[in-house]
């Protein structure tokens, strides 16, 4: 690999002590020092060699837990107050970010050539140095230095997207990752998530014989329809999700997302890679389809309906139970999303939100501010975002109050965490935007032709993908990834 090598100087140093989705401030001259980031000691195992008296043979190994990551910034003494010090008093964690920049100026946030982002730091000692001076031997700047300790070092770049060729004709409405991040051993082969994806698409327009995709990638590979369909002549998928079953089953779980006057809504899975499908009814409202889909595991289902209802499941797919029906609001449920399976948000076409705090039971709060809203995405019990054809919307509060950000009409948003995040516009060209900063300030990376986009899945700060409407006679796939 070849590049140019960064010096220590260039570079600018940032901090957000409100929190993410707040303003960064520029810290000018500061100075950080190393930053190990210990992964765990590897421990091994022991047999005695047969073929040789007095030698041994490892039999495996383990690694023990992680260390935390601590460094030192240093910094001067002036009259007015650092930064830092108020956070040191305060006691609350904060995130911290150090960019590297070759060109432009440092004290723009948005201009690095990539960026090393800290989160959860928090200040364990300060201390004074070069207080006073007896005479001048003594004498020189005074300065303080902060020793932090942080949760985790968040490794980012400027990001473009890079098309994916796929044969499918219609628009893709849904990626899930299938696969599992696991070392070679006894389970199998070596595997990253990416190794084992899914994506699903709407049948072709205008032909009621047609039937709606799902294609699958083997690590890296080609995408290529599983051998059967999913849904009936005519229908969307408008979703899918995946998860595990048990050692070597995964099922995928597509949604309908397509109106059929004589039966109600209806989703299909498989736990054979697409060889068959299954299909269940979920609720007993005729004509009523599918409008969105979550899951966290196999035992923690959600999906929302264009008549406004959820549905529950706790088995996978195959029985489902009404949790809001349709009392909150009569219209499509576009989006669900939860921060772990007690706390979750829901969002209708016109803005209006529904929330639980324990799973199962729903009430409104407060409309997000959005009239054509097309989802919603849940971060923390408090922190969420709102997006539509209006902008985009946040909450700090779990939805008691709304703030808009921007005007950016949006049709997919995804977090990987508090701190990075992507945005995907809704109209055709649309602008892919990316925060590393909660969601203060959006970057727009690289265009690319497109017919709009429709869903995000973020796996790395370096490795996301995009789905979209038909675009040069194909349906758009797009993986995002750190700019060449």
């Amino acid at each position: 690999m070849t590049g140019t090598t960064f010096l220590a100087g260039e570079s600018s140093v940032w901090v957000q002590p409100y929190g993410p989705n707040t303003e960064p401030k520029y810290l000018g001259c500061h100075s950080v020092g190393d930053i190990p980031e210990p992964k765990g000691d590897s421990t091994q195992l022991w047999c005695p060699d047969p073929a040789r008296t007095g030698k041994f043979t490892s039999k495996r190994s383990f690694r023990g837990e992680p260390g935390i990551s601590t460094t030192t910034i240093t910094t001067d003494l002036r009259k007015t107050a650092d930064y830092l010090e108020d956070l040191s008093a305060n006691g609350c964690p904060f995130p911290f970010f150090i960019h590297k920049v070759s060109c432009g100026r440092r004290d723009v946030f948005t201009n690095f050539d990539r960026s090393f982002v800290l989160r959860g730091v928090e200040i364990t000692t300060s201390t004074l140095t070069k207080l006073a001076a007896k005479d001048p031997a003594d004498n020189g700047e005074s300065g303080q230095t902060f020793d932090i300790s942080m949760q985790e070092v968040l490794r980012v770049f400027p990001m473009e997207i890079s098309r994916v060729s796929v044969t499918e004709t219609e628009d893709i409405t849904g990626l899930t990752v299938a696969g599992e991040d696991r070392c070679e051993g006894s389970c199998g082969a070596a595997q990253k998530p990416e190794d084992d994806l899914f994506v699903s698409s709407k049948a072709l327009v205008g032909s009621a014989a047609n039937t709606a995709d799902v294609l699958r990638s083997l690590n890296g590979g080609a995408w290529t329809a599983t051998v059967a369909d999913p849904l009936g002549a005519g229908m969307d998928i408008m979703g899918l999700v995946s998860f595990s079953m048990g050692r070597g089953v995964t099922r995928v779980l597509v949604a309908n997302g397509k109106t059929q006057a004589a039966h109600p809504a209806e989703v299909s899975y498989t736990d054979d890679n697409g060889a068959t499908w299954t299909t269940a009814h979920v609720g007993t409202t005729n004509a009523e389809y599918i409008t969105s889909i979550f899951a966290f595991d196999r035992y923690n289902v959600w999906v929302g309906t264009s008549g406004g209802r959820i549905y529950f499941s706790s088995d996978a797919g195959v029985t489902w139970t009404v949790q809001e029906n349709a009392v909150i609001s009569a219209t499509a449920v576009v989006g669900i999303s939860g921060y772990d399976d007690d706390n979750l948000m829901a969002i209708y076409t016109g803005g209006e939100i529904a929330v639980t705090s324990d799973g199962s039971t729903w009430a409104s709060t407060t409309s997000s501010g959005l009239t054509t809203a097309t989802g919603v995405k849940m971060i923390s019990t408090y922190s969420a975002w709102a997006v539509g054809a209006q902008g985009m919307y946040y909450t700090t509060d779990g939805g008691v109050t709304w703030t808009k950000r921007n005007s950016y009409a949006i049709g997919a948003i995804d977090f990987l965490n508090e701190m990075f995040g992507l945005a995907a516009g809704s109209a055709a060209n649309a602008n892919v935007y990316m925060t590393i900063d909660g969601g203060f300030d959006w970057q727009v990376l690289p265009a690319v032709t497109n017919g709009g986009f429709t869903f995000l899945k973020i796996l790395t700060t370096k490795l996301a993908y995009v789905c979209g409407k038909i675009s040069g006679g194909t349906g758009f796939l797009g993986k995002i990834l750190p700019a060449t």
